[in-house]
């Protein structure tokens, strides 16, 4: 049964945790340059403020202001909050808890104006990302803002429309507004047991609303067949389906030639779980396709798989294809398009291009031309190594570009073993032994049984390393792009499951060759790189942090001068006019980084009670900018929180900006 819990101001602020001092229709209404309405801030996800409030000179100071705890809207309580806020007219919006409350709170204090969640009972139970989220949408019917909706995606994949001054369900959209997602999805999808859910915002542009969706981890699927992840758009007024794009082709559509066998029929995956990006210039929408069922055998789906593992760009108004590039043939390494697009104006040999980058596991930046699909600098077709797993067919090239260089570590080869001292550097060579060396990151996944006795392929990056949905930050005014990467390797490794696959093989037991508890790939472990991208070349690179206690204290490393290492996380990234923020991420130290922008050098370290799990976002209430972001510390049992952080305000000295009570 559907049930929805709807909590007024007072309410909520007896209830909630809040130890602080709340013709064509525009997306949103023109952002003052203190606003952060949509996700990335823009709707090309630049996440880039203009604010130039905080400097060098002042950001030392910067104090926590006010923090919203998340208790009392998680049980079980949560300790990694992935959303991050938008900031609409003095109004913060933002997710929270398992079941995924939308909450609005005063931007300048904390304090809570309402609460809202959907009791989904055992469909949200079931739901394959059954978390926060990563945040919702706002929408309004023009400059007057007579009326203004927040939009959201369930757990269990059902689209919300809000009224945003109230929290109450907008009556006219869908049904008592809400739109089944599973329902519009064009094949049968069981309400219940259908695993197919969202974790980011819904993008809105006009009046069009628009959804990626998310599907269950592919790495042990229990069968070859599953729901595809197709993109969906609603009118924002009335909730009624508006279009549909396959990203697996159905027969007679372009791309279903790309499925041997008929396999497209039964597939599934290949949605768009990272955020969506949008031209409103054009009205194109840029959608960061996944792969395809299972992450890391395709036996069952030969062929490329459009539009697996592509960048596809559509008319947002009609949801026809404009162009589409397919960044991995036939994937079979979980080579997600993890990251949102990035739309960037640059001018290269002094051509302007209005471009988009797609950041990718992979570690490489494509770089296209947004409105033809055009790479800015040339993508060569080159020969990767191949399968020798029965029933495997792999691609016979992949997709390299010849700029920007790759902003992290690539391939498993003696040069980037860990070298702290000759003996650690021969036990690094040994350890190899186990494995296949994957000396591209296209080496592709072995058996644990493999005729040469290696039990796995050691690839870098692996699927959680390079870039992830973190993304990145474009600096309009200079054309730098910033990219934070994990130097994560991985063991491909593939076992026969016959009793809960009907897979020929599926991924398991592979396990990283370690010497001594160290990573055997040379740090940095995570980094931050600049990227020029009106040359397309590197910059600066910084590690991702300092050295963490496990790597510093190890005795295999006692008496030597270790320099800063970074982080075993992905790294967060926020652009201002001003400084670059960046923070390790979840795990690791509860730093906030300011760096200078052109050089990477630190400016400031600011203390925090816990952890970044966010992407941080920035914006301004009257004289002062805030920095919010979310922050949790499992040992200390601080569950997610939301800080504020702000210079003192006027007249409180050095305390916490007369808001952390």
């Amino acid at each position: 049964m559907r049930r929805w819990s709807h909590l007024g101001i007072a309410a909520v602020l007896a209830a909630c945790i809040v130890t602080g001092a709340g013709a064509r229709q525009t997306p949103v209404p023109a952002a003052s340059d203190g606003d952060w309405p949509s996700y990335g801030r823009d709707l090309g996800n630049s996440r880039y403020s203009p604010l130039d409030r905080l400097t060098r000179d002042n950001v030392a100071n910067l104090r926590v202001a006010w923090r919203w705890r998340s208790d009392n809207f998680s049980q079980p309580a949560e300790y990694r909050n992935e959303s991050t806020p938008i900031m609409v007219n003095g109004t913060l919006y933002f997710t929270a808890g398992v079941s995924r409350w939308v909450i609005a709170a005063d931007a300048a204090t904390g304090a809570t104006r309402w609460a809202w969640h959907l009791d989904e009972g055992e469909r949200g139970r079931r739901a394959p990302r059954r978390d926060s989220g990563r945040g919702v949408s706002y929408w309004s019917d023009g400059a007057e803002r007579k009326d203004e909706r927040i939009f959201m995606v369930t757990p269990g994949f059902n689209l919300v429309a809000l009224d945003a001054k109230t929290g109450a369900p907008v009556p006219g959209f869908g049904q008592n507004g809400v739109v089944d997602l599973k329902a519009n999805l064009g094949v049968p999808a069981d309400p219940v047991n259908s695993i197919i859910g969202s974790s980011s915002p819904p993008l809105v542009f006009e009046n069009i609303v628009m959804i990626g969706p998310a599907l269950e981890v592919g790495t042990r699927p229990p069968s070859m067949k599953n729901a595809p992840g197709r993109i969906l758009a609603f009118d924002t007024r009335t909730g009624k389906l508006l279009w549909r794009f396959n990203t697996i082709p159905q027969k007679g559509e372009k791309g279903y030639e790309t499925w041997e066998s008929g396999s497209a029929e039964y597939t599934g995956n290949a949605g768009a779980w990272a955020p969506l990006s949008l031209d409103a210039k054009r009205g194109y929408l840029y959608v960061p396709v996944e792969a395809a069922t299972g992450d890391y055998y395709g036996g069952h789906r030969k062929g490329d798989n459009l539009f697996s593992s592509s960048l596809v760009c559509l008319d947002a108004r009609t949801g026809k294809t404009v162009w589409h590039f397919q960044i991995v043939h036939h994937d079979i390494w979980d080579r997600d398009n993890a990251a949102a697009p990035i739309l960037t104006d640059i001018t290269v040999g002094g051509r302007r291009i209005e471009a988009v980058v797609q950041l990718t596991k992979q570690a490489y930046a494509y770089v296209f031309d947004r409105v033809t699909g055009k790479p800015v600098w040339p993508i060569d077709e080159r020969p990767v190594p191949q399968s020798d797993v029965p029933g495997e067919k792999t691609a016979a090239t992949q997709p390299i570009p010849s700029k920007p260089a790759p902003f992290d570590r690539q391939g498993v080869t003696p040069d980037n073993l860990i070298d702290f001292t000759p003996e650690l550097h021969a036990e690094a060579l040994k350890a190899l032994a186990t494995v296949r060396a994957g000396t591209s990151p296209f080496s592709p996944p072995s058996t644990t049984d493999a005729a040469d006795g290696t039990k796995g392929t050691f690839v870098l990056p692996g699927a959680l390393g390079g870039a992830n949905w973190e993304g990145g930050a474009f600096d309009p005014e200079t054309g730098m792009l910033y990219v934070g990467s994990w130097t994560r390797p991985d063991v491909l490794a593939l076992v026969k499951d016959p009793q809960r696959s009907d897979m020929d093989w599926v991924g398991g037991g592979g396990q990283a060759p370690r010497v001594r508890g160290l990573p055997i790939i040379k740090p940095p472990y995570s980094r931050i790189t600049a990227i020029d991208l009106n040359t397309g070349d590197h910059r600066w690179m910084q590690a991702n942090g300092d050295t963490p206690a496990a790597i510093k204290n190890n005795p295999a490393l006692a008496g030597l001068t270790i320099p800063p290492t970074g982080a075993q996380t992905r790294p967060v990234l926020l652009a201002t006019k001003t400084l670059l923020f960046t923070a390790e991420g979840s795990g690791g130290q509860p730093i906030l980084r300011a760096l200078d922008k052109q050089t990477g050098t630190t400016v400031a370290q600011i203390t925090l009670p816990g952890a970044v799990g966010s992407v941080p976002m920035t914006y301004a209430i009257g004289t002062r900018q805030f920095i919010a972001f979310w922050v949790s510390d499992r040992a200390a049992e601080l569950p997610g929180t939301l800080v504020a952080l702000a210079l003192p305000a006027p007249g409180r000295g050095g305390g916490a900006g007369g808001g952390d009570r």
